[in-house]
């Protein structure tokens, strides 16, 4: 009988021990701190090669594959630092596919009210190209916004951004077989920026979203 009893005693005790420690990985795999989100996230099963890259003013060239890693290089920008982007793409599926770029989530992180980096982070001359051909983005509204005694650009990122936090980058692409496109662009944080307000602010972009069609 205590032998019968001591066998119950050691099965349940592993299957505790199993329970605990699927509870655990379970407790990790879901924590914020063991994830890592993708900055490029591809859309539709189309073969492809996407390379986001972003240099700070006359610096070199740095591959971005994360969020963090996004968030990073655009934290302790000061007023008059340029980014220049390039988002390379490469088709290497057995058809031609018509490419969407979009930067997905951009939002601004500031204990002080009114003091949003959308604001004062703008593209620069309101263009991106494609293979070195301009294009224009358009406006939420082209009526002059001022705050705190600084009249912002009208291609700041909040006057260009959707209901859902999103700027359009490009939209319909052809990318041929085994061609590669090159789009690219530039991001300023306004010179005329002097409020010290914005020093606690955070510019946060979740990922760049590739949405690939026939």
């Amino acid at each position: 009988m205590n032998h019968k009893s001591m066998s119950v005693t050691v099965i349940m005790f592993i299957l505790s021990l199993l329970v605990f420690s699927a509870s655990s990985f379970a407790w990790f795999a879901l924590s914020d701190s063991s994830r890592v989100n993708e900055f490029v996230v591809p859309v539709n099963n189309y073969e492809a090669e996407i390379v986001f890259q972003v240099k700070k003013n006359n610096g070199s060239y740095v591959t971005i594959t994360t969020e963090a890693e996004m968030t990073a290089f655009l934290n302790n920008s000061l007023p008059g630092d340029i980014f220049d982007f390039i988002v390379t793409i490469e088709n290497l599926s057995t058809s031609s596919v018509v490419a969407s770029i979009y930067f997905n989530d951009i939002t601004s992180d500031n204990p002080n009210s009114g003091y949003d980096m959308r604001n004062v982070f703008l593209l620069m001359d309101g263009t991106v190209s494609v293979n070195a051909s301009a294009n224009i983005l358009q406006l939420n509204s082209s009526t002059p916004v001022t705050f705190e005694g600084q009249t912002f650009s009208n291609y700041r990122l909040s006057n260009l951004i959707d209901g859902s936090q999103d700027i359009t980058i490009v939209t319909n692409v052809n990318i041929p077989i085994s061609q590669i496109v090159f789009i690219e662009f530039k991001i300023q944080f306004d010179p005329n920026t002097s409020r010290q307000e914005y020093q606690a602010s955070v510019l946060r972009i979740a990922s760049l979203l590739a949405v690939f069609d026939a």
